[in-house]
């Protein structure tokens, strides 16, 4: 309730907007060829490099009869190469509402996808405020936690596209939504993770954030996260590992935590303090020969490229409580890699990996293969498919 209250101007502002500029945008939408039959794209409105990306670029590839525009923040590092690719518009901008209320097809990464403001969004939508266009959920990530907002009827959605079997099945057994809004697709940025995957002299350390009340500022020092990844980046074990192999180790944390990254110190060269803004997620995953994650379910893109995986989980209780509960997916049974708890344990799984030349061991190779019956790059065309119909465009 107090979140609400604190977000009640954006609410207010919102409602105001979408009742000033519903009846111009029907207008505009029987008048102008720019709002007719239009599929908006966005990601969280200030990036493109997730699905939404990849499906846009897809769509005007390989489908340029659609009438889709992408909208982003022009002062986005991705700016560039999305208007290189077709339409854009401004996130937040009076072209980005009308466009919102006009669209057949609102597609985005996140829940209210393409909304100006994807909490504010949700909570209108729970009052009943909504747009007319069908909702198209792609996705951030495959799910592996119990994700409790994104369950049906408190999140409402025409389509939702699942990235693997194992996660699908447990979508439509616990989420609640009507039969045929959750698809087997895959997820669009996968295409590119097989063409692209070219594994370097380089080690990843990517781990995911703690949730918005989460230590900032200097308190963030004293964190269970700050000591742990610290004192890895400092650990002897892995600065002689990485002299002896050649190797360099990017830490990239995760974005909502990346205003933290001046805090780290990289004690050897061969170190990098990775910010978003400098690197692309998804070429870092293609480049590096092993991924070091805690909870992050960049595990899935790593193992959809069949590359080793060791989850570093030191604070595996609290995270279960303070953050994202177990759902259908237990890195103990299901992973991808050894589970440490350890700095210790990290890297004997490490120098373990090193010796055998970074390939990805038989039994895991047995759980990923498991998990992704279908590896290929169609994914953006079977998501196409169905949302052409959905669409009712020929």
């Amino acid at each position: 309730m107090l979140h609400i209250l604190k977000r009640l101007p954006a609410y207010l502002k919102d409602v105001f907007l979408l009742t000033l500029l519903r009846p111009i945008a029907a207008v505009l939408r029987k008048t102008s060829n720019a709002y007719r039959h239009l599929w908006l794209v966005m990601e969280r409105g200030y990036d493109a490099r997730d699905n939404a990306y990849w499906f846009f670029r897809y769509l005007r590839e390989q489908q340029p009869q659609i009438n889709v525009c992408f909208v982003i923040d022009p002062a986005s590092p991705d700016y560039g190469k999305v208007a290189q690719l077709g339409k854009v518009a401004a996130w937040r901008s009076l072209k980005h509402y009308l466009m919102y209320l006009a669209a057949d097809m609102l597609i985005g990464t996140h829940v209210q996808p393409a909304s100006p403001d994807l909490m504010a969004f949700y909570h209108l939508r729970q009052m009943g405020i909504r747009p007319r266009g069908k909702q198209i959920f792609l996705q951030h990530g495959i799910i592996q936690n119990n994700m409790r907002l994104m369950r049906y009827p408190g999140l409402k959605l025409d389509f939702f596209a699942s990235g693997s079997r194992m996660e699908y099945d447990y979508l439509v057994s616990e989420y609640g939504f009507p039969e045929g809004v959750i698809q087997y697709t895959g997820l669009c940025r996968y295409d590119n993770l097989l063409r692209g995957n070219k594994p370097s002299n380089e080690i990843l350390v990517m781990p995911t954030w703690r949730g918005s009340d989460y230590p900032r500022g200097e308190q963030f020092y004293g964190t269970a996260f700050y000591r742990h990844f610290q004192s890895l980046l400092e650990n002897a074990r892995l600065l002689r590992l990485l002299e002896e192999r050649d190797l360099r180790l990017i830490f990239y944390p995760h974005i909502e935590l990346q205003e933290e990254l001046d805090k780290f110190k990289a004690p050897s060269d061969r170190i990098v303090l990775a910010s978003w803004k400098d690197y692309d997620v998804q070429t870092l995953l293609m480049r590096c020969s092993l991924l070091i994650t805690d909870y992050s379910s960049v595990f899935f893109d790593v193992g959809y490229m069949e590359k080793p995986v060791i989850y570093y989980q030191f604070d595996l209780e609290d995270f279960r409580k303070y953050h994202y509960q177990e759902g259908y997916f237990s890195a103990e049974k299901h992973g991808f890699g050894p589970v440490a708890r350890t700095e210790e344990e990290v890297m004997d799984a490490l120098y373990e990996c090193a010796g055998n030349d970074f390939r990805v061991q038989e039994e895991y190779r047995n759980r990923l293969e498991a998990f992704f019956p279908v590896r290929d790059e169609n994914n953006c065309e079977r998501t196409y498919r169905i949302l052409s119909r959905m669409s009712g465009e020929k």
